[in-house]
């Protein structure tokens, strides 16, 4: 009786603990995947929002100063922050009374060019 009883206790085979392998490397490699997705999407919303932080700024400071002083045309200069270069591009347009203003901050992340461009109307 007791040699019944070790063979119904018998330790696990070879094929489940290859199929448990199997299992908590499918596991793994899914869990890295949605960390390194993560990863990548937290830096591209920190570029998105220190690129509109930068056109938000650019329009603040216009409406700050003299409507006449304000040139239609075009204006480009280059930022640097934390080893990232941004291009912001002033476009500025008279449309009748008011000036159409467009800044549009760009830069390269990886192989991609990304940009964020904000517009507003300032009237005498």
């Amino acid at each position: 009786m007791a040699i019944k009883q070790r063979k119904s206790m018998a330790a696990f085979t070879l094929v489940e603990i290859m199929t448990a392998i199997l299992i908590v490397a499918i596991v793994a490699a899914g869990g890295s995947y949605l960390f390194i997705t993560g990863k990548n999407q937290v830096s591209l919303q920190k570029h998105y929002r220190v690129a509109t932080q930068l056109a938000a700024q650019r329009l603040e400071e216009l409406k700050a100063g003299s409507y006449y002083d304000i040139a239609a045309g075009d204006d480009s200069n280059s930022i640097t922050l934390e080893k990232v270069s941004y291009t912001r591009n002033i476009h500025t347009v008279a449309v009748g009374t008011y000036k159409e203003i467009t800044v549009t901050v760009s830069w390269q992340q990886g192989h991609l060019a990304r940009n964020v461009s904000l517009v507003t109307l300032i009237a005498p």
